[in-house]
């Protein structure tokens, strides 16, 4: 077999180092540049224009906008004739405005929809509390269906894939709205089930009574090779499509695609280097606490 030479536990410090320097470069670009919240988020004004004419390019639609709102509005194209506008909050006067300066301009017909940084902010709480909720019961689930030590290997793979995912969103400047909140959850829910794959091979394989490190790890290799063609060529037959979408589709189909490559690619290799790993680290971790703790007075003289 092509993995037959991996040794994919032991090695647990090269796949760690690898996602750190990931997950350094994604931290530091949201320390650094933070995310780029849409008005879904934060409030504000959007204008999509159809029917444009002339073909102007994104420069030309800023220019267009009274005063010096288009240095801080985004402004991208949508199809061969349409743009869209987004802006900070603006009055009702302002709305309208904007909208004559858009359609005396390039004769476009202009739709506007307002969004109140209030109505953003609770957006922004909800969509913080469904991916809380979604890996709470993530936990609760693989604790009972398998056990704990299962569960927060998972969720330990879990957050690294929801860092990278949100971390290049900071780093290439993407807006961050409700079709990324979509997107993660997606990536949240195909991340584990190649972990749930991998781990369910595991408790398949595993022996019915004692534990030994050694045992277990070669285990554990011996399941992902099991199963590791499986996941990869699911994921590369998802990635087709995905990019495809990435590469054709518009604006908001062009992100969700984004944050679907970033987080399938980063959860395909969470689910192998890095869940399976860790739960070999933290079984041997609490074995040897066991055993410690059952020999107090022998481990006190050594």
């Amino acid at each position: 077999m092509a993995f037959e030479g991996i040794d994919f536990v032991g090695r647990w410090r090269l796949w760690f180092a690898l996602s750190g320097v990931f997950l350094l470069l994604c931290v530091g670009a949201l320390a650094i540049r933070g995310m780029n919240f849409g008005i879904d988020f934060t409030g504000g004004s959007k204008f999509t224009a159809s029917d444009v004419r002339g073909d102007p390019d994104t420069q030309e639609v800023r220019d267009a906008l009274p005063g010096d709102l288009g240095q801080a509005s985004f402004v991208q194209q949508l199809g061969e004739n349409g743009y869209e506008v987004r802006t900070p909050v603006l009055s009702r006067d302002e709305n309208a405005e904007v909208r004559g300066a858009l359609e005396e301009e390039f004769g476009a017909e202009v739709s506007v929809t307002s969004i109140s940084p209030t109505f953003g902010g609770q957006i922004r709480g909800q969509a913080l509390k469904a991916v809380a909720a979604a890996l709470l019961i993530i936990v609760v689930f693989i604790s009972i269906r398998f056990e704990f030590a299962f569960a927060m290997a998972a969720m330990a793979a879990l957050v690294h894939d929801i860092l990278i995912t949100i971390g290049f969103y900071a780093l290439v400047g993407r807006e961050v709205n409700l079709v990324t909140v979509v997107a993660v959850l997606t990536v949240l829910g195909y991340s584990l089930y190649d972990t749930i794959i991998i781990f369910d091979r595991i408790r398949e394989n595993a022996p019915e009574s004692g534990y030994s490190r050694r045992r277990f790890e070669q285990m554990a290799n011996a399941s992902i090779r099991q199963v590791i063609m499986r996941s990869i060529y699911t994921s590369v037959i998802t990635l087709i499509p995905v990019t495809a979408l990435l590469i054709f589709g518009e604006s908001t189909l062009s992100d969700f695609a984004f944050a679907l490559l970033v987080g399938i690619a980063a959860g395909t290799y969470s689910s192998i280097f890095v869940a399976t790993p860790i739960l070999c680290l933290y079984k041997a971790w609490r074995a040897g606490k066991a055993a410690t703790g059952a020999h107090p007075r022998s481990a006190a003289t050594r």
